[in-house]
């Protein structure tokens, strides 16, 4: 296996364990199985933010025009 292979395989996987975890964790609050105590309410909006704008990064990667050569 090359390595642009390994890359390849690499990012393909680390992309879809970030997406699919980011979406379980958003069902998982919205289906109300997980609780945000209020004292934390600010800190988890903050992360959710983080979280979201990391799905967009990943997106913008696969389906961007260019992307760099490994």
């Amino acid at each position: 296996m090359s390595s642009d292979r390994i890359v390849a395989a690499a990012q393909v996987l680390l992309s879809a364990i970030f997406i699919g975890g980011y979406f379980a964790m958003l069902g998982a609050f919205m289906a109300g199985y997980v609780k945000v105590p209020l004292e934390y309410k600010d800190a988890f909006t903050a992360i959710l933010g983080v979280l979201t704008a990391g799905v967009g990064t990943i997106l913008s990667f696969w389906y961007a025009r260019s992307r760099p050569s490994p």
